[in-house]
């Protein structure tokens, strides 16, 4: 069971215990199941009622809720789609939390940095001029590679047993249950999500090194263009990340 299933069930089964405190107790409503008005008897009884088809209906929800992630491929389409699912994700509270966080730091870094370079761009150039077309066009093939390799990270959320993995870990991952073959499975996708999550960054750190070239010049000539270090290292970077996607 993960730790957002411990909290969601705490929380409702103690959201249940202080509404029947409420009702019941003398401090506050003081409503007795066999005596006062035939209305007090009316609202004892009902919330007995509400009460025990509450705690049977939410811990069973809780309890029986998949913990996979709500990744539906033709929805997941840009992004910020990216970002819902990462933030929906983070509900689940399991393994992957850290590597989520910095997902959607990644991404948020990500699209301030786009729309700066962007600006900049702008300023410098016109849209007709081939050097902001070719620089754009890069912009476009790394915004491309930063989707990708999020959407990869997670498909392969989506496909790891969280709930399996999380109860194998707290009994030590016994022999008897888990063969060699599978633990190496598992530490495959951690290790997969986790060098995509670092590809990100690597990515976000040529961006950098982009936006303060594209600052230093007011003109650049199209066979400049393709000697700039930044571009040359992002589209090196682009060609690698994607062997990964």
């Amino acid at each position: 069971m993960t730790p957002k299933k411990i909290i969601q069930l705490l929380l409702t089964n103690l959201s249940i215990i202080f509404a029947n405190v409420a009702v019941f107790s003398k401090a506050f409503l003081g409503i007795s199941l066999f005596a006062g008005t035939i209305l007090s008897m009316t609202v004892g009884w009902f919330t007995i009622v509400a009460t025990l088809f509450s705690f049977g209906y939410f811990n069973q929800k809780i309890l029986t809720q998949k913990s996979t992630y709500a990744l539906m491929q033709q929805n997941v389409t840009s992004l910020d789609d990216c970002v819902s699912v990462f933030e929906e994700a983070m509900q689940n509270g399991d393994v992957f939390d850290k590597n989520i966080l910095k997902n959607i730091s990644q991404l948020k870094r990500f699209k301030k940095k786009l729309k700066t370079i962007r600006e900049i761009l702008l300023q410098k150039f016109s849209p007709e001029e081939i050097t902001y077309q070719k620089f754009n066009n890069v912009l476009n093939n790394v915004e491309e590679t930063m989707y990708i390799n999020m959407r990869s990270i997670l498909n392969k959320m989506a496909a790891f047993d969280v709930e399996e993995y999380e109860s194998l870990q707290k009994k030590g991952f016994p022999k008897s249950e888990v063969s060699d073959e599978k633990m190496q499975i598992y530490n495959e996708y951690i290790s997969s999500i986790k060098n995509s999550t670092s590809i990100n960054e690597e990515i976000l750190l040529k961006m950098d090194k982009m936006l303060f070239e594209v600052s230093q010049y007011n003109s650049l000539e199209s066979n400049e263009i393709k000697e700039l270090p930044a571009l040359t290292e992002m589209d090196e970077l682009i060609k690698n990340a994607n062997l990964y996607k």
